[in-house]
């Protein structure tokens, strides 16, 4: 497979993204990401002419406003959620629980087609097993537990021991929120296990700086609430398969409705991403929104899998599926026509911090692209670039001009994905 087909399927698969923890991936596509990261581990002062970060907040232009309060690097990040949810895990995967990888009701090691497994990722890629989730309580630089904190990493496994490693930590009082995901270039500290095929190593931590710089990176313009919008945790077949040992328990938490007063209940703000579009949409009464809000542009993701596509239908609620069929379709209706043509349906941001959860409106000042129906990642069959800025930037990538025509020739097609992109 030549390069620009790799380049390709990684941006249309999403590749890295954590699309969190069915991850997410991390953001509008890997290629956004692997443009990005290169900004990563560089001093947070502003260099002469035009960094690669400058260049892809342009190059975001219409999908995403490129608007946020990072700093540089993963340390610094680290530095700036510490007085809110202490500091980042040591991460060993070896110690992690197995993202257990199901055919025919068995657990199985290797790579299969997702029509093949049981419990497929919803990024349309392939079934891989050999990932891993940990969940940690929070502490103190001093070692001290935050009880109302919880760090979850989840170490995806590529099938050839690299792939990515992503963190999110979460204070469940505040809902302050912090998202670190790793380069993709991991294997300095992974490998895999050729017996289990699991991803194992033990990735820099922050007593290292500079090594931790080299490992993680922080989101930037690439806006993780395009897939973790009703709350930083993302839960399918595929990644609940980790059960806390000894229980029946995800080991991703289940950030559960206390009373659901929109105004006070599941609080959700991301450090740094505080004008990032966080809207969800809401309709008062309805059943399906009893226990938690819904992501729409997320839920179109999951839909949107010719094999194996993942509908609320088939599995909500829980303990009678299919019952709220009606209370979806309003859902849907209102995600379709937009909440202002839908008379009972608002945006509604959720409570942040000393902030109230509310109803907003046209005049809400973080408005995305993301946020529409049909426009899950922000737009345009170039990934919210122009075509002159996605011609800038693979050729920012070291694409030749050759490459980049095919590549553009591949994009204007239409076509599904390369004829050998197995």
């Amino acid at each position: 497979m030549n390069r620009f087909k790799r380049l390709y399927i990684a941006a249309f698969s999403l590749g890295a993204a954590l699309v969190a923890f069915n991850a997410v991936y991390f953001g509008v596509t890997s290629f956004a990401a692997e443009l990005e990261k290169e900004s990563q581990g560089k001093s947070s002062e502003k260099e002469d002419g035009m960094t690669v970060m400058d260049q892809l907040n342009s190059a975001k232009g219409k999908s995403q406003t490129g608007k946020h309060n990072f700093p540089a690097t993963a340390y610094e990040y680290a530095k700036m959620v510490e007085p809110d949810l202490g500091v980042p895990p040591r991460i060993d995967l070896g110690e992690g629980v197995e993202v257990l990888t199901y055919v025919d009701g068995v657990p199985a090691r290797g790579r299969f087609d997702r029509g093949d497994c049981d419990n497929p990722t919803q990024l349309g890629s392939d079934c891989i097993s050999g990932s891993s989730l940990q969940r940690f309580e929070g502490r103190t630089a001093d070692g001290e537990p935050l009880p109302d904190v919880v760090w979850v990493s989840f170490g995806r496994h590529d099938g050839s021991g690299g792939g990515s490693v992503q963190m999110i930590g979460y204070h469940k009082e505040t809902g302050a929120t912090a998202f670190f995901e790793s380069s993709d270039r991991i294997r300095p500290w992974t490998h895999s296990d050729p017996e289990t095929h699991r991803l194992l190593g033990v990735m820099p931590w922050i007593d290292e700086p500079e090594e931790f710089n080299k490992a993680f990176r922080v989101p930037g313009t690439v806006q993780c609430v395009l897939c973790h919008q009703n709350e930083p945790f993302i839960h399918s077949s595929y990644v609940d398969a980790a059960k806390m040992p000894g229980t029946d328990e995800p080991v991703i938490p289940e950030i559960v409705a206390r009373n659901r007063n929109m105004k006070f209940d599941l609080p959700y703000y991301v450090i740094g991403g505080e004008e990032w579009d966080m809207r969800t949409i809401h309709i008062e009464g309805n059943g399906c929104l009893n226990c938690h809000r819904i992501g729409m542009n997320t839920l179109e993701l999951y839909l949107g899998n010719d094999v194996a596509a993942w509908h609320p239908n088939d599995h909500m609620p829980p303990n009678d599926p299919g019952s709220l069929a009606e209370d979806f379709q309003e859902l849907m209706d209102c995600w379709t026509n937009g909440p202002e043509n839908t008379p009972g349906c608002d945006w509604v941001v959720p409570p942040a911090g000393d902030a109230l959860g509310r109803v907003v409106g046209d005049d809400y000042p973080y408005i995305e692209s993301f946020n529409t129906p049909g426009n899950i990642f922000g737009g345009g069959k170039y990934f919210g670039m122009s075509k002159e800025d996605f011609i800038d930037a693979t050729r920012s990538k070291g694409l030749t001009e050759e490459e980049i025509s095919e590549m553009i020739e591949f994009i204007e097609s239409g076509a599904d994905k390369p004829d050998d992109a197995s």
